[in-house]
């Protein structure tokens, strides 16, 4: 498309570029112009410590590793590291550019040719109290794919050659690769193929120390090991630092590219009803951006995965623009602005069509919250079809109605059915799916307060909003307008027209019920943009409370107590004592509830653990609780069904896999314990069926009844 070749395209257009899907999302070897759309590296913890290495490295300091892995997936930022080593040396050894040029000269291809696996660059300056080096540079730009000029070789034997090499000192120059955890996988499984026990045992120390966890070795450097290894998919370009006031991160810097005068156009002539323009207006508000990280940020604590930058560019450019495509009308693509402005001049051709009509949702439903959470009722089958054909569908229209408000009315009920864009793609479906299911405002019910009345005092609940509009779109209409973007009033203003044209008078008695429901569904949709639109804005998310008090468990050990307790209510059966059912312990099939096996024993304690990292390990990416000899993983879904039960909830109840988690947690620890000599000691209970029995372990067992 002739919109890829420009470059420097003014936003919000030039935004398009910062997908992962364009040129511009992503970064090729030492290329300028592909995978830096901000145009600069943005310094982190990793880009930080690799230029501490190469200044260590390059000083002749003692016991510096002079091997580095990088691993992760994809779009995590893993070559845009590498080119910034690669500079840092280049300017530590005083090479003039020679170094990265070097470099840069090896990775020029033709475009449909592949970037060589392995390069090589000698150079000169190195410290001359490095002697133990040799002044060269293997990089390993992408690990797991071959050598075409090695032909027989596969990914995983040059990796383990390599890893080899330098395992056993055999290379003496600086090796620096990138890798991501399923090549390790398959490179130690070659080597065990191979009887390789050395290579086998160093990746299995590997495998480890990158997967993390609270006993995992220390990655920089491995001990005894001249390599040192980072996991590039831990630390977080979303989380506030524990130390920073306001609240700083990597994302809120992107945003702040993407929202720089100097890169946009002048705002449009219609631009109270643009939704780019009004985007920008939008998250100009300090607050605002703090309230849209914050929910990236609590999205990654309740699904455990963490934003790439890629992911961060993709989304910055889905929440402005989204795909070119979608800014297609009737075969022809617009520019942003000339979109909006096709889009009035649909509208204002009157609703007497679907398209006119279809206008106002699409103007609205751009705007950066609606995109954030894209899923939206679709009320033109079932029930709802069965009542538009009863009520709506080819029906005279009454002398008290206008045809306006009729038509506003039918176009609500099979607009949605086609509002939902389809853009096929990582982010609209990351969005759509667990994403909305966590943290959508559209569905907290409740007390929950949105915000407070500046002038009142008074504060708005979601309670509150769902009222005024269950009585009227009016109603609500009037009591938040005030705090809505214009085209979400305008949007509203229509509704309230289609919701006064379903009143009961307007329709045969026999219709009654059916105008009710359709009235309904088009006062809970009112309601739905409304919760969506103040709830980001005000930073209240669906789980957001529980979110907050699980983010504790990251910065200090105040909240553990209370974890801890849960556990031990949940494992244990009572305060004083733990269950061992025998007959699923052993593997015996389960009996009848009369001739159960099972032994109890003292309680079982728990001990909460987070390790937050330092210069040699990455921190955790959750905290840990140590069950008997097991440390389990204190996921967001555990620790939200921890609660519940606290608050009165059936544990089997719960969603399947947290109580399949639940239920394995207490099936291992009770086998662990069943076995645990220093643990099952003194008086135990033996209960067969109803029969109970007091087992004295020691030397001998004796049976009391």
């Amino acid at each position: 498309m002739e919109l890829e070749k420009k470059r420097e395209l003014l936003f919000p257009e030039g935004l398009i570029n910062w997908s992962g899907a364009k040129r511009g999302g992503i970064r090729q070897p030492f290329q300028e112009g592909s995978g830096r759309p901000v145009k600069e590296q943005f310094t982190t913890p990793l880009v930080e410590k690799l230029a501490h290495w190469v200044d260590s490295l390059t000083a002749g300091e003692a016991g510096v590793p002079t091997a580095v892995l990088l691993v992760g997936g994809p779009g995590n930022g893993k070559t845009d590291a590498v080119e910034g080593t690669i500079s840092r040396f280049d300017d530590a050894i005083n090479a003039g550019g020679k170094l990265l040029q070097n470099f840069a000269d090896q990775y020029k291809r033709e475009v449909a040719a592949r970037p060589p696996r392995m390069t090589e660059v000698k150079f000169e300056g190195l410290n001359k109290n490095v002697v133990s080096i040799e002044p060269t540079i293997r990089l390993v730009q992408d690990a797991t794919e071959n050598d075409p000029s090695l032909p027989g070789e596969t990914a995983e034997s040059l990796l383990l050659r390599e890893l080899r090499q330098i395992h056993r000192g055999e290379y003496k120059g600086i090796y620096i690769g990138c890798v991501n955890r399923g090549i390790l996988a398959n490179t130690s499984s070659l080597a065990t193929r191979n009887g390789d026990d050395e290579m086998a045992s160093f990746l299995a120390k590997i495998i480890s120390a990158a997967s993390g966890g609270v006993e995992a070795p220390d990655c920089w450097p491995l001990e005894g090991s001249k390599l040192a290894l980072w996991p590039m998919d831990v630390e977080s370009l979303v989380a506030p630092s524990h130390e920073e006031e306001p609240y700083t991160s990597v994302a809120h810097r992107v945003l702040d590219k993407a929202l720089a005068k100097e890169s946009w156009t002048l705002p449009c002539e219609n631009k109270a009803d643009c939704p780019f323009c009004q985007n920008r207006a939008l998250l100009e508000n300090k607050k605002a951006r703090d309230n849209l990280v914050r929910f990236l940020f609590h999205y990654e604590l309740a699904s455990g995965k963490r934003w790439t930058f890629r992911d961060l560019y993709s989304l910055v450019s889905y929440l402005f623009i989204g795909d070119p495509g979608s800014l297609v009308i009737n075969g022809k693509y617009y520019r942003p602005c000339d979109w909006t402005a096709k889009m009035l001049q649909l509208e204002a051709k009157g609703l007497g069509s679907l398209e006119s009509a279809r206008a106002r949702y699409l103007l609205t439903s751009r705007l950066y919250h609606h995109r954030l959470f894209p899923n939206w009722p679709r009320l033109a089958t079932g029930q709802h079809h069965k009542a538009y054909t009863s009520v709506l569908a080819g029906k005279k229209i009454p002398e008290q109605l206008s045809e306006r408000a009729l038509n506003l009315a039918k176009f609500h009920f099979s607009t949605l059915k086609t509002l939902a864009e389809n853009e096929q793609n990582s982010i609209s479906e990351l969005l759509s799916g667990d994403f909305s299911t966590s943290l959508d405002p559209a569905l907290i019910h409740g007390e929950r307060v949105l915000y407070t009345e500046s002038r009142k005092g008074q504060p708005v609940t979601v309670n509150w909003i769902e009222e005024h509009f269950s009585l009227s779109v009016k109603d609500g209409l009037e009591a938040v307008s005030e705090r809505l973007a214009p085209s979400e009033r305008k949007l509203l203003a229509q509704l309230a027209e289609a919701d006064e044209t379903l009143q009961d008078h307007y329709h045969p008695a026999r219709f009654s019920k059916q105008a009710r429901l359709l009235q309904s569904s088009l006062r809970q949709f009112a309601a739905r943009l409304v919760k969506r639109s103040l709830g980001l804005r005000f930073g209240v998310s669906k789980d957001g409370e529980l979110l907050k008090k699980y983010a504790l468990l990251y910065q200090s050990d105040a909240q553990y107590e209370e974890v801890e307790d849960l556990v031990e209510k949940l494992v244990n059966e009572d305060r004083r004592s733990f269950k061992i059912p025998l007959s699923t312990t052993f593997g015996q099939p389960v009996a009848h509830r009369d001739r159960d096996v099972s032994l109890r024993v003292r309680n079982v304690s728990t001990s909460m653990h987070m390790d937050s990292g330092n210069s040699s390990k990455p921190a955790a990416r959750s905290p840990f609780i140590r069950v008997h000899n097991r440390y389990v993983p204190v996921t967001f879904a555990l620790y939200k069904a921890l609660k519940e039960i606290e608050e009165g909830l059936n544990p089997a109840s719960l969603p399947q896999e947290v109580f399949a988690l639940i239920d394995e947690v207490k099936s291992v620890t009770a086998g662990q314990v069943a076995r645990d000599k220093d643990f099952v000691r003194d008086n135990v209970d033996l209960t067969i069926g109803r029969e109970s029995y007091m087992l004295k372990v020691g030397k001998t067992v004796r049976f009391r009844k």
